[in-house]
């Protein structure tokens, strides 16, 4: 078993994605205008911004997208970055601003983007840079391998960014970045509703960073980063719920204010793009209702993809993502059934449609008689995964073969009816216990359960990893504090964040919180002593439901040490590349230096507090053999007596039958 170290990564500051999740909640915003706070510094942090995700185009595939959000009073200016064509560097590369084609050159190996931009190219907030490489191939069949990738695209601006002045403006179309203060001693309320609004910002803006940080530290941490990121505090209130806008380290900030259950529930109502109808610079009585669970059957529609059509000679593709949680839990079987209509196959031409999921190959077959097609298909269970692909193939070609015309002459064209296409599961598990569960068994409510008193640590650390989960989740995760033991007791999944030894214990966790060492097959070889602290986040399964657990243990019971290791670990967890899918197996451990390895739990040799919850089936299963042991003996017994018995007999037969015998 390989170890599996994680990669750092940026968080991406712009959309890579054609569009985002959007939530359908039903918010019911109940604003009553209060006192106007003092005027808002308007905020001036440099002029230029730079996005950290890149984009990508195949030669041949649509525009592909990167949207920059752009703060209200900023201008861009120019857009730079370098593209790079990897493949045989063949075709034209072209390059949009807001679809203004600002870049069209021959392809290279390498090439200087350098644009000039205005305010006419902001559409509702955001920029929007497009890539695309059309391929210089003339035949009708042959597509060019090349891809052409935007990296380090830096935007210039000039004027100065304006505050906003009510909460709507407070939460643009996109933001670059949201951080989120801790104060020093939450309580449960406080700190239920910033793991709900850590939940929200991630789901409204799926490309922001998302960052929770402790509220002593807010100001340094807050003051390098682009304008149009925002501050979203959460404080303790006795009175009714409301909020109020100010401005840290010259960054727009919303204090939302309240307690108990209103607090979370207002905190859950920022995830709702009906914010834009708080039209003071505050609100009271904000809530929301919780969107309801999806169902198991989805349209294509319903998957994210409005329009599906493949067109032209060749193996023209189209993808859709479909994940475990767009059924609103974990799945153990998937039912694909595809329909449509394509064009009239031409005399001796083929044309064939494939389906694959995760690039198994479901069904494949001709495209001929009629002008209609119907595909059902069942994904073995051994396919699924927590995010999986569903990819559609046309494989077409003209008439007779003869690539060697024009291309766009008569081309093949098939539409995939999006609204009456499903894809239909059936509730289960069809991954085994560990990361790759997640967070798809969460469904909706996540409760969350702190296991020492740093209440400050748990909240951070936990928000952090319900960010990290929710960027992988379709439905809006909606998150409370529950105690150790109703956690223990319940049948919910759900995150236990600053485990001690006894809660490890408690909910046989597969690593308890203690010194242990692994056993050394020929690929791994990881061990932890007494004088070196560990941390770890579990992914298990106990009871018939699935349990995350982050812990750490030290030496001597060393605090400081624990909470260093678990701070890091979610950290971590936060950035890693590729997010939470990139997480494997069921152990992910770390000490005070080193990148965080991924294990599995069968690697570790079994410690005492696991051997102690065995000790008693041990008893009972010794003192079975033993009672079988003696049952043996004295059937053994018995049956020689009886054997015995039974020779007599028969000798005292014989010998009566002899002559002379009584004589």
């Amino acid at each position: 078993m390989p170890l599996a170290p994680a990669r750092t990564r940026t968080r991406p500051h712009t959309k890579s994605r054609a569009a985002a999740v959007t939530l359908a909640c039903a918010a019911a915003l109940a604003l009553s205008v209060a006192t106007i706070p003092t005027a808002v510094a308007a905020h001036s942090q440099g002029s230029t911004l730079k996005a950290s995700s890149s984009v990508s185009a195949l030669a041949g595939q649509s525009e592909q997208v990167l949207v920059v959000p752009v703060a209200t009073g900023l201008e861009p200016t120019r857009v730079k970055g370098t593209i790079v064509v990897s493949g045989k560097p063949e075709g034209t590369v072209r390059a949009t601003v807001n679809g203004r084609v600002v870049l069209e050159t021959a392809a290279a190996a390498s090439i200087a983007l350098d644009a000039v931009a205005s305010s006419a190219d902001v559409l509702d907030q955001q920029l929007t840079v497009g890539l695309q490489i059309v391929p210089a191939t003339q035949t009708m069949c042959v597509l060019s391998n090349a891809t052409a990738t935007l990296n380090n695209m830096v935007v210039d601006f000039s004027g100065t960014a304006k505050a906003p002045t009510t909460v709507g403006e407070f939460f643009p179309a996109s933001v670059p970045a949201v951080v989120l203060p801790v104060p020093a001693d939450p309580g449960s309320d406080v700190s239920a509703a910033i793991m709900t609004a850590s939940a929200a910002m991630s789901h409204r803006y799926p490309d922001a960073a998302v960052t929770v940080v402790p509220e002593g530290e807010l100001a340094a941490r807050v003051a390098n980063l682009p304008a149009g990121s925002r501050i979203l505090s959460v404080v303790a209130d006795q009175g009714e719920v409301g909020t109020k806008l100010t401005t840290t380290a010259g960054l727009p900030q919303l204090v939302l204010s309240g307690h108990e259950e209103q607090l979370r529930t207002a905190a859950r109502a920022l995830a709702s793009d009906k914010t834009a109808l708080a039209v003071t610079p505050s609100v009271t009585g904000l809530t929301s209702a919780l969107p309801a669970a999806q169902g198991l059957t989805q349209s294509i529609k319903d998957l994210g993809s409005t329009t599906l059509k493949l067109s032209g000679y060749g193996t023209p593709e189209s993808y859709v993502g479909v994940s475990q949680s767009q059924f609103g839990g974990p799945v153990s079987s998937v039912k694909v059934q595809l329909k449509g209509t394509h064009t009239a196959v031409p005399n001796n031409a083929q044309a064939q449609l494939s389906v694959f999921w995760n690039d198994y190959l479901l069904s494949s077959r001709n495209l001929d008689g009629g002008d209609t097609f119907s595909v059902d298909a069942e994904v073995p269970a051994g396919q699924l995964q927590a995010k999986n692909g569903l990819r559609i193939r046309l494989a077409a070609l003209p008439a007779g073969g003869d690539c060697s015309g024009p291309a766009g002459v008569m081309p093949m064209e098939v539409t995939v009816d999006t609204a009456g296409s499903t894809v239909t599961a059936v509730r289960g598990d069809s991954t085994k216990a560990g990361f790759a569960r997640f967070p798809q068994v969460l469904g909706q409510s996540v409760p969350v359960a702190f296991g020492d008193g740093n209440a400050q640590a748990n909240t951070l650390n936990a928000a952090t990893l319900i960010a990290a989960l929710q960027r992988d989740s379709a439905s809006l995760l909606d998150t409370r504090v529950v105690g150790i033991d109703s956690l223990a007791g319940s049948s919910e999944s759900g995150l236990v964040v600053g485990a001690t030894a006894e809660a490890a214990n408690k909910l046989s966790a597969p690593l308890r919180l203690a010194e242990f060492r692994t056993i050394s097959p020929d690929d791994v070889e990881y061990g932890v002593g007494v004088s070196a602290p560990y941390g770890v986040l579990e992914a298990f399964e106990q009871g018939g439901r699935n349990l995350l657990l982050l812990g750490a243990w030290a030496p001597e019971g060393d605090a400081a040490a624990a909470a260093t290791l678990q701070g890091s670990l979610a950290a971590h967890v936060g950035g890693v590349e590729g997010g939470w899918g990139s997480l494997s197996r069921n152990l992910l451990v770390t000490q005070p230096s080193g990148t965080p390895v991924l294990l599995e739990s069968n690697v570790v040799v079994p410690q005492k507090a696991v051997t102690d919850d065995y000790r008693p089936y041990a008893w009972w299963i010794g003192g079975a053999v033993l009672v079988l042991g003696l049952a043996f003996a004295l059937r053994t017994l018995l049956a020689r007596r009886h054997a015995k018995e039974a020779q007599a007999y028969v000798d005292a037969e014989l010998k009566s039958s002899e002559p002379g015998h009584g004589n």
